[in-house]
């Protein structure tokens, strides 16, 4: 990552000011994708709203949780990449879900012709 953070900066607080699009300006900068923009933004909102960070088992994260500085992260991302953009994630084709009678009748299939009886003599 080899960008000007001063002038990535100003596009996050363009960005936290106003509803214009920015990707543009960002692609420019070297910043492709809301993954790549999102440390820095992070380190902008950490920075502009005096909220401390730390590197945590998934990656940078702010010490608190719901903070100004996070909700203004988010609404900068969602202003710079907005999800509504996003491709959506491929849906399975089948359900998991398996029917209960086959796996009713799979079980009694695996019991042995004494258990069967057993079974048989209960119901």
């Amino acid at each position: 990552m080899n960008q000007n953070k001063v002038a990535v900066f100003k596009v996050f607080s363009d960005a936290d000011n106003s509803s214009a699009n920015f990707t543009e300006r960002l692609l420019e900068l070297g910043i492709a994708s809301r993954k790549e923009a999102k440390p820095l933004c992070m380190e902008w909102a950490s920075g502009k709203y005096k909220e401390p960070t730390r590197m945590g088992n998934q990656g940078l994260t702010f010490k608190r949780r719901s903070t100004n500085a996070e909700r203004a992260m988010n609404r900068v991302l969602d202003v710079c990449y907005p999800k509504a953009d996003a491709p959506k994630p491929a849906k399975p084709k089948t359900s998991k879900k398996t029917d209960p009678v086959a796996k009713l009748v799979k079980s009694y299939q695996g019991l042995t012709a004494a258990q069967k009886r057993r079974f048989l003599a209960s119901v």
